[in-house]
């Protein structure tokens, strides 16, 4: 009887383990979960989903310099997210531009479908979509 037991604890704790190592693992709240290049065609890819209270990194792989920030251009006021700190309508604004090899990360608190443009190039756009 007792090596029964000691069989079912170990198959148990093996298919526990294999359980937990299978899994994806879940990412914190505000740790960057989408990176978007800008290159010199444009934002790749255009549009990312994340959840609520995750961040987007936009890179600057480009020649040239960039500027993200939430739509519309030029008032950057559509994402809802406000601080004393904005250099123009909203938080979701990199606030000046990024040479070629920087990045801006922007952690996002609002569910929706937010589009963004090139502050530099207003007609190089895309959308992060945040979900629940």
């Amino acid at each position: 009887m007792q090596k029964i037991l000691i069989a079912i604890v170990v198959l148990i704790i093996a298919g526990g383990g294999y359980y937990w190592y299978t899994q994806p693992a879940s990412l914190p709240l505000g740790e960057v979960t989408a990176e978007i290049a800008y290159t010199d065609n444009g934002y790749e890819p255009a549009e990312v989903t994340i959840k609520k209270g995750q961040a987007v990194t936009w890179v600057n792989n480009s020649s040239a310099e960039m500027w993200p920030a939430s739509a519309v251009h030029p008032t950057h006021s559509i994402y809802p997210e406000k601080s004393d700190n904005d250099c123009l309508g909203s938080s979701f604004d990199a606030c000046r531009r990024q040479s070629p090899g920087e990045s801006y990360t922007f952690t996002f608190h609002e569910a929706g479908d937010w589009k963004f443009h090139d502050h530099v190039k207003p007609s190089k756009t895309g959308v992060v979509h945040v979900t629940e």
